[in-house]
């Protein structure tokens, strides 16, 4: 097998999933931070905390994109070395916004900076990855400083220093992702698949937990059931073809033009799903204790997000792809949020199985769709 074989056929790495351990503690903490805060202001700053936290995620993943970090000692060492530190930011995140906040800035600081230094030590050695790492850690390198000053300050100052730093990120991203990078597009979608699962995962503790705090009876089995059939289905809107198809857009595109595709297929269209699964989690949390209750508007509006956000992103990335937006799943978005809006004397069980009945008749047509070939210009054989 040739080394081109090799790397095209290169997958997550055993320790880049022992990594993976960390952000599936920090996926929780996140969670747990806006379920106990379901006010505008408490979900945005959620919101805010989960880009930081995907950010750094997505520095480990474009660095393991480039070269295999398990091969040599000095990469496994250095990856290794950042676990405390990582394992630090996720421990400080219920209390970022509280006494916690100056935890959680240096760790970030010290992990991102590592990272970005791993990343460079390999991009900078070839000439037609130089320049493009060189504009993008421009700016990348000041964002984990701004972290960290942020944690210093305190209040409505934090929260304004932290968004300054989320709005970094897609600012030296848009500055680096106009040039070349080395990207295995195998291990590449491979990675954020792997997130997709960690999120599904959260979901499935979530409601398992819930179900076991409240005691195991008939009435919260059929409240576990009706969420774990919706994370079902929830899997199967993104494993069905997304992985593949993506991957395919990843490996058909030039040098130059497959860093684009990474930087907005994955690094910036992956967060709404994995946003819109988490907020899925934390309703169905609620719920499955008291599946014949009527559910709080703020759950209902949440579950509304979360069809808006995980099926507005499965759009956005088809409309990069193909210019095309799938009637069914726009129907999906507007039926699911109508019904959030008229459900208030509902019982909550019954709004879960109805949106799970809206997603699994659009999916099925989507699908459907896509075996024929028409949703996008890749068939699914390839």
């Amino acid at each position: 097998m040739s080394d081109r074989e090799e790397e095209a056929e290169r997958h997550a790495t055993n320790l880049e999933l022992f990594v993976d351990l960390v952000f599936v503690f920090a996926v929780t903490q996140i969670a747990s931070s806006i379920s106990h805060d379901l006010t505008w202001s408490g979900l945005g700053r959620g919101l805010l905390i989960a880009w930081l936290v995907w950010w750094q995620w997505s520095q480990y993943t474009w660095a393991g994109a480039a070269t295999d970090l398990q091969r040599e000692p000095w990469t496994r060492v250095l990856v290794l070395s950042t676990i405390p530190a990582t394992l630090l930011v996720a421990t400080a995140i219920p209390g970022a916004f509280a006494d916690k906040g100056a935890w959680f800035g240096v760790t970030f600081l010290v992990v991102q900076l590592l990272v970005l230094g791993m990343q460079g030590s390999m991009a900078l050695r070839d000439q037609a990855t130089r320049s493009s790492f060189i504009r993008y850690a421009s700016v990348a390198a000041i964002m984990p400083m701004v972290v960290a000053i942020g944690g210093f300050l305190n209040g409505w100052a934090r929260v304004a220093a932290w968004i300054v730093a989320g709005g970094l990120n897609v600012v030296s991203a848009l500055r680096g992702g106009s040039g070349e990078w080395v990207i295995n597009p195998v291990h590449f979608a491979e990675r954020h698949a792997l997130f997709i699962i960690i999120s599904l995962g959260e979901a499935l503790v979530a409601i398992g937990a819930s179900a076991s705090e409240a005691g195991l009876m008939a009435s919260t089995a059929v409240g576990l059931g009706v969420a774990a059939a919706l994370a079902c289905i929830l899997w199967w809107s993104y494993f069905a073809y997304i992985p593949n198809v993506v991957e395919q857009q990843l490996r058909q595109a030039a040098p130059a033009r497959r860093a684009q595709l990474a930087r907005n297929l994955f690094t910036f269209g992956h967060f709404p799903l994995i946003s819109g699964i988490l907020f899925f989690a934390i309703a169905a949390k609620h719920m499955v204790p008291h599946p014949g209750d009527t559910l709080p508007t703020a759950d209902r509006w949440l579950l509304a997000g979360s069809v808006v956000t995980l099926i507005g992103g499965y759009l956005s990335m088809q409309w990069q792809i193909a210019r095309y937006l799938a009637r069914e799943r726009l129907a999906a978005i507007g039926a699911v949020v109508v019904l959030c809006a008229v459900s208030g004397r509902l019982v909550g069980v019954g709004v879960f199985g109805t949106i799970g009945v809206i997603l699994l008749a659009a999916q099925s047509i989507a699908w459907r769709r896509f075996r024929r070939g028409n949703l996008s210009h890749i068939s699914p054989n390839r």
